[in-house]
């Protein structure tokens, strides 16, 4: 079977990456894989000495971000597509390329904030380095402001 790795951040872009991946894996009878890649700080805060780890603040955070997955899955179900959540911590374009090729992804389908200089204006850095890293195509979903344009 064919499957699509779709990394989202929550960011105003998710509903247009999430149709897109919805029409592409009608397209091609693909599982999409739902991809969030959460912070690896976390549990972590800055206090009068300095960094420390509360693992309450990080267990917290990761059951807030796989609700909002689980409401992203509940969505994509809706639409008649097979689709699995992944969670995982690390950084970003490294934890998309491992789960890519650990899924056996054929394509991945992310977005851009469009921030930066140059590449990063484009892409933004995390695309970009997908991108860079990535023995799959990658469909850069473009931000929300640009499809505005286009309408």
């Amino acid at each position: 079977m064919k499957s699509l790795i779709v990394p989202v951040d929550f960011s105003e872009s998710t509903g247009y990456i999430l149709n897109e991946a919805v029409y592409y894996a009608k397209a091609t009878q693909s599982k999409i894989y739902l991809l969030h890649v959460a912070s690896l700080d976390l549990g972590f805060v800055i206090g009068d000495i300095g960094f420390q780890y509360l693992p309450e603040l990080e267990e917290a955070g990761m059951r807030e971000e796989t609700k909002e997955l689980v409401k992203y899955e509940e969505l994509l179900k809706e639409e008649g597509v097979e689709v699995e959540i992944i969670i995982k911590q690390g950084t970003p374009a490294d934890v998309i390329i491992k789960e890519t090729e650990a899924k056996g992804a054929n394509l991945i389908i992310m977005g851009s904030h469009g921030r930066g200089v140059i590449m990063e204006a484009i892409l933004g850095s995390v695309s970009k380095d997908v991108i860079k890293g990535s023995k799959v195509p990658v469909l850069i979903v473009p931000p929300k402001k640009y499809q505005e344009e286009e309408d």
